[in-house]
């Protein structure tokens, strides 16, 4: 793990020996190699300087640095940490699909991936592919969850009415003492319609929020991809979000199952109207859930990245 983020004590700036950081100790440094743009130690600073394949490289006190090298990886400037502010995000940890800072890379003992090794071909990633994909499947998904439930807005409304009518019209068979009873079950009936309408407007609200989360998603990667490391960051963070935003999908078509009422005729009151003692019924019948073509409550993302300078590769999988 190479560890070159800066840690502030009370003197102001300190960098680490990223050799001794690898090895799991902070060692102060005091050069800075051109060659192997690395902070090294004292003793790191003599090993340097006797190893054949390093001698000959031009090693600068850390008092002394060109500006040109004051701050070696600001070309791959990509967001802040949300830890340490000040930061910016440069390290990524395979075991916890974490972001870190330098700040936070140096206090933690896992193992870290600078951002900018993992990140070079983010844009071919099968996984990162995968979740563009994913994004435009909750869109399609989204739309066609509130195109069906449109219908059935519709739907419910003139079953309501169809179901008002039936009972007008066996109203009219029996004696005004039964009135009383008529008029309270056209009152169930707009109760439940009311309901469902109001059920169903609360879907479409909830696909407005979906659909403003999918956007967003899109909007993020589509303004990064011209950045590797942006694009990485809004890679990683998209997934957690688009994991909950399909699990508010999947609640608001839970919520778009309607109750199924049917008016069901007294036959006893067509015998007799003297014995009779209820108008009729408006009973629950279970709606079946809307048909979809893909299940998006289980989307699996397989995410294959590479270090590029140890050559180590991971393989992380999230189910959504």
């Amino acid at each position: 793990m190479e560890v070159d983020g800066r840690l502030a004590d009370s003197t102001g700036v300190v960098e680490w020996c990223q050799q001794c950081t690898d090895a799991g100790n902070n060692v102060t440094a005091v050069k800075f190699c051109s060659v192997c743009q690395d902070w090294l130690c004292s003793a790191c600073t003599d090993f340097h300087r006797r190893f054949k394949a390093s001698k000959h490289h031009t090693l600068f006190d850390k008092n002394a640095l060109p500006v040109s090298f004051q701050d070696i990886e600001q070309e791959n400037k990509t967001k802040y940490c949300k830890t340490h502010p000040n930061e910016l995000l440069r390290y990524f940890c395979p075991t916890h699909k974490t972001l870190h800072c330098g700040d936070c890379a140096a206090s933690s003992s896992c193992k870290m991936d600078k951002i900018s090794n993992v990140c070079k071909d983010i844009i071919n990633d099968e996984g990162f592919k995968e979740l563009q994909s994913n994004i435009k499947l909750l869109m399609r998904e989204t739309s066609a969850l509130e195109s069906s439930v449109n219908e059935m807005k519709t739907s419910v409304q003139e079953k309501g009415a169809r179901d008002v009518a039936e009972v007008e019209r066996f109203e009219q068979l029996i004696i005004a003492k039964l009135k009383s009873h008529s008029r309270s079950l056209k009152d169930d009936i707009n109760i439940a319609t009311s309901e469902s309408q109001f059920q169903l407007e609360g879907v479409i609200g909830r696909c407005n929020e979906i659909r403003s989360v999918g956007e967003q998603l899109s909007k993020e990667l589509d303004e990064t991809i011209e950045n590797n490391s942006e694009v990485f960051i809004s890679y990683v963070e998209a997934k957690p979000v688009l994991q909950t935003t399909f699990d508010d999908l999947a609640a608001a078509k839970e919520q778009s199952k309607q109750k199924h009422n049917i008016f069901k005729k007294s036959v006893e009151l067509e015998k007799t109207l003297e014995k009779v003692k209820s108008f009729g019924s408006y009973d629950v019948e279970e709606a079946g859930p809307p048909t979809q073509s893909t299940d998006t409550n289980t989307i699996a993302f397989d995410v294959q990245l590479k270090d590029t300078s140890t050559g180590r590769s991971f393989l992380s999988t999230n189910h959504f």
